[in-house]
């Protein structure tokens, strides 16, 4: 499994505070790319599938509409980029 940067990454590090650092917690796309700039928004939703196919978040469906949720390999990754100084959001 390839390491997220980049937009990966931010979208990874997005996820996980929208889901409050929680592996139990699933919230909507619009909670992730809110937290980005509209030029960005685009970019995130894409790297959400990316990030879905590898590994790092799954997708949860609910009564109304799609959400997100992290994985643990996805929880873990933004823990050791938050230890190690790649945070940059």
């Amino acid at each position: 499994m390839t390491e997220p940067w980049g937009i990966e990454l931010a979208t990874l590090h997005a996820l996980a505070d929208a889901c409050n650092y929680s592996l139990g917690a699933h919230v909507p796309e619009q909670a992730v790319t809110r937290k980005f700039p509209t030029h960005l928004r685009g970019d995130a939703k894409k790297a959400l599938k990316k990030l879905q196919r590898k590994g790092y978040c799954i997708q949860h469906p609910t009564g109304r509409n799609m959400t997100w949720q992290l994985t643990s390999a996805g929880l873990n990754t933004v823990r050791v980029s938050m230890k190690s100084g790649t945070y940059f959001m």
